[in-house]
């Protein structure tokens, strides 16, 4: 079968887009809030209400949501997708992210985990299922 025009197979891949910028926020061992772009994460349940995010074995992030069973989900502004992108290629083993991205770091209400207050949607949530995929 021949494919409808304009369109073309870009085989087998993990696509979905369009897809938000997902910030990921946890509190390391030391408590230094740390912040990561996600590019995997999305809603998986609406009872309960969860949302699940991707993170790999080796990122800074996986140990400190591992440990604290917590971490939030903020969803970034056009205007802070610099910001958010550096999130995503700096480690939090190395830099603070937060300042060298200038957010500003909040404590989470209901969770021990930070979110940047710029941020125009924050989800505060808690761990409640690990998958090793």
């Amino acid at each position: 079968m021949s494919q409808p025009k304009n369109k073309r197979s870009l085989g087998s891949h993990t696509l979905l887009y369009p897809q938000p910028a997902l910030l990921v926020g946890t509190y390391d061992a030391n408590g230094t809030p740390n912040l990561m772009m996600a590019a995997w994460g999305g809603i998986c349940s609406s009872n309960p209400a969860s949302v699940m995010v991707g993170i790999r074995k080796e990122r800074w992030t996986y140990d400190a949501l591992l440990e604290k069973k917590a971490f939030t989900v903020g969803i970034a502004s056009e205007k802070m997708l610099a910001a958010a992108d550096f999130t995503g290629i700096a480690s939090g083993r190395n830099v603070n992210k937060f300042e060298q991205a200038g957010l500003t770091p909040v404590r989470g209400e209901m969770v021990d985990a930070p979110y940047a207050d710029e941020c125009p949607v924050i989800l505060e949530c808690k761990l409640l299922q690990h998958v090793d995929a």
